[in-house]
């Protein structure tokens, strides 16, 4: 199954972020059964980004909206992506 139209993920995560890597191979996994843009940042590069998310990382935002935070399942991911 792929989506009607490519969606953008992005992983907001910190290095040494066990769940952050956890994350990374779930959201991969999805992208390889419905197809969207992925990519991730780490809040290092941004000092706004630090401050907003050092302690919610990891977090999924999917075209620009943060939809999940801290705990990322593959059942979830694809539920925000299809609904």
């Amino acid at each position: 199954m792929k989506l009607p139209h490519k969606r953008q993920v992005i992983l907001i995560s910190k290095d040494d972020c066990h769940l952050c890597h956890e994350a990374r191979v779930k959201i991969e996994r999805v992208q390889r059964r419905l197809g969207f843009h992925f990519r991730e940042v780490n809040i290092a590069e941004s000092p706004e980004w630090t401050l907003e998310y050092e302690w919610k990382v990891p977090v999924v935002r999917i075209d620009g909206h943060d939809v999940l935070i801290s705990r990322v399942s593959e059942f979830r991911l694809f539920r925000a992506l299809l609904g």
